[in-house]
């Protein structure tokens, strides 16, 4: 405790660093599979965008119940969780997203 009463938080920036990269990984991972979902099942315009911002929910869901819920713990707060994990996969997403649903759809 502080003198002023508040809990001081000590925060190591190496394993902060290794959780952002363990989180951009997994994004990375299921961005790749939810493009080839949307591409198969033939999604395109607000539809395959819908259905990438859904997945990344759910992405973000199961990734904060494998932290059972104290994200402050590992990220430096909630939007390093969800939002830099969603644009970081954005580009991953429409790749395969589109790739798939060339092959699928238009050869």
């Amino acid at each position: 405790m502080s003198a002023d009463g508040k809990k001081l938080t000590f925060v190591d920036p190496e394993k902060v660093a290794n959780n952002a990269r363990v989180n951009d990984t997994v994004f990375q991972f299921l961005s790749i599979v939810s493009g080839i979902v949307c591409g198969i099942l033939g999604y395109t315009d607000l539809k395959g965008l819908g259905a990438f911002f859904v997945f990344n929910c759910v992405i973000g869901a199961a990734v904060c119940a494998k932290l059972k819920g104290d994200v402050k713990s590992h990220f430096p707060s909630w939007d390093k969780l969800f939002v830099a994990g969603a644009s970081a996969s954005a580009g991953t997403f429409i790749l395969f997203w589109t790739l798939f649903y060339n092959i699928c759809h238009l050869f």
